[in-house]
């Protein structure tokens, strides 16, 4: 074992090592919300593509954890002690360290970088260019439970693992938060302190912070739906214009509440006109794979129930109501079950209809 190691080491002082990553923000990422945890973000330039990146739900909780420094060096003093000599310095690290009570935990990760790529210029070694960063994560837990929460955790994204000890002589990153926090006390549009806003914001390497999408934590929104469809009433075929508006209350409770319009268009000589309903309903959604927020596009399931306002022709009577729901959908394709009746559960007639949004 001793041998290998000695011949790994004398490779690696012929070929040296490289740094190629993207240098854009992580934050700006698509679905950057979905990677990290928490409600609002901090990420911060340490320069040399180093990254220090805060997930949190409330500005008090980075308050009461400025001192990251400190955290650091205890990572350091603990990774000193169980690195892996014998990985290829190109190989991805993520590294989880666990702040408990009493204790401390540390759990390492490897990833294998699957292409060798090289770099050359005449009369200088061959380099050999390492494609992804190591990532330090550090969260904290209770002696209760151990389980990692949702609403903070600190990020670090570097070279590699040994430039945190670098970082930390040259002054340590406090300075760089101490900064951040500063930039969000004295932003001018919202009170970003507030626990009942979130925000994402980006300091550059010259402490000049950009902030992106500040708003209420639960963003609550609208939606609109137009969308088409054909029914099954009473062995017809009937073809429908249909709209929605979605009110969303927060896009981390998996409910939502709506007020539709539908046109129901016959088209039998005795019966040929429309037949409109105002529908109120109520839809049920999955969560993203993160666990936390809610993907709008994957209904569960949904009920509504429907009054006529507008008509042209008798098809239904005058005291009709529509009762249905969705019972599946793909993409922009749903399946819904419907009963009209007449009074209470009197003169009830099934139907099916199949919507197709746009």
């Amino acid at each position: 074992m001793r041998i290998f190691c000695l011949i790994t080491v004398l490779l690696m002082s012929i070929v040296g090592i490289s740094i190629a990553q993207p240098t854009g923000s992580r934050l700006t990422e698509p679905d950057a919300k979905q990677k990290f945890v928490g409600f609002s973000h901090i990420e911060a330039d340490l320069g040399q593509r180093n990254t220090l990146l805060i997930g949190f739900d409330r500005y008090a909780q980075v308050q009461a954890r400025q001192n990251i420094d400190s955290v650091l060096r205890l990572f350091v003093a603990d990774y000193q002690k169980v690195e892996d000599t014998t990985q290829s310095q190109t190989r991805a690290t993520h590294a989880l360290f666990r702040l408990g009570d009493t204790d401390r935990a540390l759990a390492l990760r490897y990833t294998p970088q699957l292409i060798n790529s090289f770099r050359f210029r005449d009369g200088e070694e061959p380099i050999q260019v390492k494609t992804n960063q190591d990532t330090l994560q550090i969260v904290w837990t209770s002696a209760v439970s151990q389980t990692i929460h949702d609403d903070f955790s600190m990020y670090l994204f570097v070279n590699s693992l040994h430039d945190i000890d670098r970082l930390l002589r040259s002054g340590g990153i406090n300075q760089k938060l101490q900064q951040a926090l500063e930039s969000i006390r004295q932003y001018k549009a919202h009170d970003l302190t507030s626990p009942k806003m979130a925000f994402n914001m980006v300091q550059d390497v010259a402490n000049k912070p950009t902030f992106l999408q500040p708003g209420l934590a639960k963003s609550p929104f609208l939606s609109l739906h137009p969308s088409i469809g054909v029914g099954l009433i009473r062995n017809d075929w009937v073809p429908s214009l249909n709209l929605d508006l979605e009110f969303v209350p927060s896009r981390f409770r998996r409910i939502s509440y709506s007020i539709g319009y539908i046109s129901n268009f016959f088209f039998r000589q005795s019966e040929a006109g429309y037949y409109n309903f105002l529908n109120l309903g109520i839809s049920f959604y999955r969560y993203n794979k993160d666990g936390r927020t809610v993907a709008f596009n994957r209904q569960i399931g949904s009920f509504y129930v429907g009054f006529p306002v507008h008509k042209s022709n008798s098809y239904f009577e005058k005291n009709t109501i529509r009762l249905g729901g969705t019972v599946y959908q793909n993409g922009l394709f749903k399946v819904q079950p419907e009963i009209y009746m007449n009074e209470f559960f009197k003169n009830v007639y099934p139907g099916l209809r199949l919507v197709v949004g746009f």
